[in-house]
């Protein structure tokens, strides 16, 4: 009986808790923006000097670092987002780098990172821990002054190119 007792007033509760409201998807990324431009760390590695894959009218070069894996550390950075300053934490992440270029102008950096507790040995990262996901986040040059400022947390699309871009190339 006790059960029962249980099993209703969960049936009860769960409901009520669980409350009908509208779900959405939102119609677009949300865009993080630094006026002073994000730090990328890796960023300025070599660029593969193999054809580039296309990607509508851009260009993508895989950045290649002299470790592997490359560790990225990501310092604590403050942005702007929906019109308030928020703080990005610190981060230390394996990261697989994309320089994205329309018209031979770099445009964009993706990362595909995965979250890791690492150390510094000999000079050499040694990774003691990776976390089971996976994130993009692409950074995006919207004034074509070589600094990114926007970053969206997202693979590079043809939606993300800036229109300096959009207009060089026509």
């Amino acid at each position: 009986m006790r059960y029962l007792t249980l099993c209703v007033a969960i049936l009860g509760i769960v409901p009520t808790a669980v409350a009908c409201d509208f779900h959405y998807d939102p119609a677009s990324t949300p865009q993080y923006y630094r006026s002073e431009g994000w730090k990328l760390p890796g960023a300025t590695g070599s660029a593969e000097l193999s054809k580039p894959a296309l990607f509508g009218d851009a260009e993508a070069y895989a950045v290649k670092h002299d470790e592997s894996p490359y560790i990225a550390e990501f310092p604590a950075q403050e942005f702007v987002f929906k019109g308030s300053r928020q703080r990005m934490r610190a981060s230390l992440v394996k990261a697989s780098i994309v320089r994205w270029e329309v018209a031979k102008r770099v445009v964009a950096y993706s990362y595909n990172m995965i979250p890791v507790m690492a150390h510094r040995k000999g000079g050499k990262w040694i990774v003691d821990a990776e976390a089971m996901c996976i994130f993009w986040a692409t950074f995006v040059d919207d004034k074509d002054n070589g600094l990114f400022r926007v970053l969206v947390p997202a693979q590079f699309s043809t939606e993300l190119v800036p229109l300096w871009a959009k207009r060089k190339q026509s």
